[in-house]
């Protein structure tokens, strides 16, 4: 029985997670607006395969980035967002479908250290390193 192409390359594009490095390449690319894209490109992989090398996760947004999102969904200052705003802060980082279990006290309510912590999980397992 022959192996349909398309079916044979959507295999490998999910084994060798080409999709997450296009998604983050370009990602990058449109945030940063350089002169010179394919140099940057060239400059972002180099950084990439160095950050794989000694073993450091890659991901586009940093602590700061994931403070101020959840600081986005507690507008009120309590500390603690729903675990339904912390699906959806997920969904708004691109991470639809979730690998890290919250802790059994934060299945209603989740604090800003839970989430902190949690949404690095989630990035470091999407990492391309």
């Amino acid at each position: 029985m022959a192996v349909d192409p398309r079916k044979d390359a959507q295999d490998y594009i999910a084994e060798k997670r080409v999709d997450i490095l296009f998604q983050e390449l370009g990602t990058r690319l449109v945030f940063e607006r350089p002169e010179d894209p394919n140099a940057f490109l060239l400059s972002v992989l180099e950084g990439l395969k160095k950050n794989r090398s000694d073993k450091v996760p890659s991901t586009f947004f940093t602590t700061e980035d994931v403070m101020t999102l959840f600081d986005m969904f507690d507008p009120t200052g309590r500390g603690e967002i729903s675990a339904a705003q912390y699906d959806q802060a997920l969904l708004s980082m691109g991470i639809e479908s979730p690998t890290v279990t919250l802790p059994g006290h934060a299945t209603t309510k989740v604090d800003r250290a839970t989430f902190a912590r949690c949404v690095k999980e989630e990035l470091a397992a999407l990492s391309l390193t």
